[in-house]
């Protein structure tokens, strides 16, 4: 697909809230847009401070992608605060969270998508899911974050297993709803 012009709007956003990620994001933003970046798509890269390391980076990177937008939160510090600044921002029908570190998988972008173009207003990523997994990071954690998906799945409900990971795609009919 062609990129979208200035004018146009995107069929996805990503909202990627970062803090001090200078040493990552260029691989993990390389590595989405390798993925995605010939598909209509806008990247909010949301910090909080302008001393925030990753700042520079990026916008070093704007220069060969233009999908790329720097979007300052000024709501309040905190990935919360970030992500609502995305949301309140993004300009597409979809918007995806995606971490900076390089925990989440963006070769599964376009199969979240075509699920909420299918009419998912929600669509969770899992490491828990056959094909998915978790790497690195302490075994407590990863144990503690395996134990709150099953029992928030199992005791409450919650139609997901892996609660713990933002790795999330919403329609923005939802963000409206709800926001």
């Amino acid at each position: 697909m062609a990129q979208p012009g200035a004018g146009s709007a995107p069929g996805l956003s990503i909202v990627m809230p970062v803090y001090n990620e200078g040493e990552n994001i260029t691989r993990v933003l390389e590595n989405l847009l390798a993925e995605v970046g010939g598909d209509p798509v806008e990247v909010l890269v949301v910090y909080d401070f302008d001393e925030d390391n990753t700042v520079p980076v990026v916008e070093r990177l704007q220069g060969r992608f233009p999908q790329i937008r720097l979007q300052r939160n000024d709501i309040g510090r905190g990935v919360l605060n970030a992500l609502r600044k995305g949301f309140q921002v993004a300009r597409a029908p979809f918007v995806l969270v995606m971490m900076a570190d390089g925990s989440d998988e963006p070769q599964v972008i376009r199969t979240m998508l075509r699920r909420a173009q299918d009419g998912a207003d929600v669509v969770a990523g899992s490491r828990y899911m056959r094909g998915g997994g978790q790497e690195g990071g302490p075994l407590l954690k990863r144990t503690m974050s395996r134990i709150a998906g099953l029992s928030l799945h199992w005791v409450a409900g919650l139609p997901v297993h892996d609660a713990t990971s933002n790795f999330r795609l919403y329609s923005r009919r939802l963000l409206d709803a709800v926001t």
